[in-house]
């Protein structure tokens, strides 16, 4: 029988996911491993900004940001700064093409693990 976790359970089990996928600069999705780069402070605070504003809509699942020109913006400097076999996935031009069944997992995790220093939770660290 499947545990069901209650909301602050998931969100529990969210942190620490983007917390480790943070300090190992790697995310496995589907089996295949998107590596982080060195992202320097004002293109981490663009990726935090437009995180802050749509963190309500992913946690409700409400995507409609995924086709707005703030996103496109942000989703550029993200793939300029995570890597697959190697390649900067700005670089691979076919890549969601090929693996489209990790794109929304792969958006959701990056925008964490990016956003990471700045949440609240480690102001201490």
């Amino acid at each position: 029988m499947t545990e069901h976790k209650t909301p602050e359970q998931q969100a529990e089990a969210a942190r620490a996911m983007i917390k480790a996928v943070h300090e190992d600069k790697c995310a496995t999705i589907n089996g295949r491993d998107y590596q982080l780069t060195s992202i320097n402070h004002i293109k981490r605070r663009k990726v935090f900004a437009f995180f802050s504003r749509i963190q309500g809509d992913l946690q409700r699942g409400d995507f409609w940001w995924l086709d707005s020109k703030d996103w496109a913006e942000v989703e550029k400097v993200i793939e300029n700064c995570v890597t697959y076999n190697g390649d900067l996935i700005s670089r691979r031009e076919r890549h969601w093409e090929e693996f489209p069944q990790d794109y929304i997992l792969w958006v959701q995790t990056m925008l964490g693990a990016l956003s990471f220093p700045f949440l609240p939770e480690n102001a201490g660290d």
